[in-house]
């Protein structure tokens, strides 16, 4: 069986930590204050890591030392910056991060991104999902008619989770439009990525708008 460990914070900005803390609602963490020190620290496979990027000495995203620490030891690295730009976060998810997002984001949005990392899945924010939907629509080629949809086998509510999800919508967000509470929302995103044969939100926008 699987023992939960406690997530890996790096950062050398007390604030931020605390902040961290009290958003992912974790009463101990084990704290480290440079990228160096979390490529010396051996654990095991699948554990997530909040990693400042201002730490300091966060090497080049085409840098080797990326591809010894999130292929070597597997880690699920959450790159997070308190300037993001669209650029840094395809850089860091194109390097095998699991997600993106601004370090000092709301309580609520941390707290998403941590289960959803912590699940397996990868975390894109609002903005650039909007935007790499938008980049891959462009060089969409021609659609072949199909009698078949994207929705097929749904539920009409699990059609309407899936299109807001697909949209960025929150958890949150989906739950006050549907007047349904958020483990719900969460149990219906599930049935339709199984449905659908996706393995998190970006794919299952893709294929919302017909990409993939």
């Amino acid at each position: 069986m699987r023992r939960n460990h406690a997530p890996l914070l790096v950062s050398k900005d007390k604030g931020l930590l605390k902040h961290w803390r009290d958003a992912l609602k974790i009463r101990s963490a084990i704290e480290l204050e440079s990228f160096a020190a979390l490529k010396q620290l051996a654990r095991r496979s699948g554990d997530v890591v909040w990693l400042d990027l201002k730490v300091g000495d966060v090497p080049s995203w085409g840098a080797v030392e990326w591809k010894d620490l999130l292929h070597g030891k597997q880690m699920r690295i959450v790159a997070a910056s308190s300037y993001p730009k669209d650029e840094e976060a395809i850089s860091a998810l194109d390097q095998g991060c699991a997600g993106y997002c601004h370090a000092f984001s709301d309580p609520e949005t941390l707290l998403q991104v941590h289960q959803v990392t912590k699940a397996g899945h990868v975390w894109i924010g609002q903005h650039l999902m909007q935007q790499l939907i938008q980049t891959a629509n462009r060089a969409k080629p021609i659609p072949i008619k199909t009698e078949s949809s994207w929705d097929t086998g749904l539920t009409a509510r699990e059609r309407e989770v899936a299109s807001l999800a697909a949209h960025g919508a929150s958890n949150l967000a989906i739950a006050e439009q549907c007047d349904i509470t958020e483990r719900t929302v969460k149990a219906h995103l599930s049935a339709v990525f199984e449905k659908l044969g996706v393995a998190d939100r970006l794919q299952l926008a893709l294929k919302v708008h017909g990409i993939q």
